[in-house]
């Protein structure tokens, strides 16, 4: 009893926190999406090493979805190739005055690369802080088939069913650490029945080591890593690199890695129970994914 009374005490704290959160961070009259769907069905492509495979072997399966894509995709040879309809980006380093040159180096490239190579209609999904810090936009050529929805990001935890009703209304989401978090809810708040995701590894963990002089280090591999190489020979190399705190120039120590960790594994869990509440299914189609939290199902059965 005394359990129950502590977990119901936390909850509470949790879900008041949340609504003090959404007062100071969120835009409580964000605007919604609103689409012509011509597919119940959505196909999100992580970055993960094993989109490579994707791409050489089940093309097909793209075929009657909506494709969402993320992060550097647009840098990638099959971005004109496969026209997503959605582009979701969830990093606030994307828009602030990134500390680390060659890393905002990087991230005006893919927004120029995405505004000038995208000659069909896509809305590009980016965090609210992007419209407070404009100065991002003075990088960019109009392309009036790009329209740019804001997105809350404010984490929601608590109560499950106040924490619904919240992400349900898109004033926040659950922790996004991962920009697949956000992706995903946006699949299933635009109602599309199931949810497919491919490229999904998340195999960090069998990465990760701590050198002689402690610093943590992690080989985060991307299927698009010898591509955006040849762009800029500096940085996205498959090997690994010290773990930073954001924009700052501090190192992350070992636990804090795992923290980081811990929350996007946990924020899928999440999830996939407000998928069940909206009658969402979300699979997991990626070949030996550590992602716990939704159906696995191998692309071969769908044939």
């Amino acid at each position: 009893m005394i359990i129950k009374i502590q977990l119901f005490i936390l909850q509470l704290i949790k879900s008041l926190l949340t609504l003090i959160k959404i007062i100071i961070m969120s835009d409580l009259f964000i605007k919604k999406i609103k689409i012509e769907r011509d597919h119940n069905e959505a196909l999100i492509l992580g970055n993960g090493p094993s989109l490579k495979d994707f791409f050489k072997e089940e093309n097909a399966f793209m075929e009657n979805k909506a494709i969402f894509a993320v992060n550097y995709f647009a840098r990638t040879a099959e971005y004109k190739k496969v026209k997503p309809e959605f582009y979701v980006i969830t990093s606030p380093e994307y828009f602030l005055n990134e500390q680390k040159e060659d890393y905002a180096n990087e991230r005006i490239i893919t927004l120029k690369t995405i505004f000038k190579e995208t000659s069909w209609p896509m809305i590009l999904i980016i965090p609210l802080i992007a419209r407070k810090n404009i100065h991002w936009r003075s990088h960019l050529i109009n392309n009036k088939m790009i329209q740019v929805h804001y997105m809350n990001t404010t984490p929601i935890e608590g109560f499950e069913n106040i924490s619904f009703q919240l992400i349900s209304r898109q004033l926040g989401m659950p922790r996004p650490h991962n920009v697949l978090i956000p992706t995903i809810l946006h699949a299933i708040n635009l109602d599309f029945k199931n949810i497919y995701v491919v490229g999904a590894d998340h195999s960090w963990l069998s990465e990760i080591f701590v050198s002689k002089s402690n610093e943590v280090f992690l080989s985060q591999k991307h299927f698009y890593d010898d591509q955006t190489e040849k762009q800029n020979h500096s940085v996205n190399k498959p090997t690994p690199k010290p773990m930073f705190h954001g924009v700052s120039n501090e190192k992350r120590k070992l636990h804090e890695v795992l923290e980081k960790f811990v929350i996007s594994f946990k924020s899928y869990w999440s999830l996939n129970a407000f998928a069940k509440s909206k009658n969402v299914k979300i699979w997991n189609c990626t070949e030996n994914s550590f992602i716990d939290a939704f159906e696995k199902k191998s692309i071969k059965d769908e044939k």
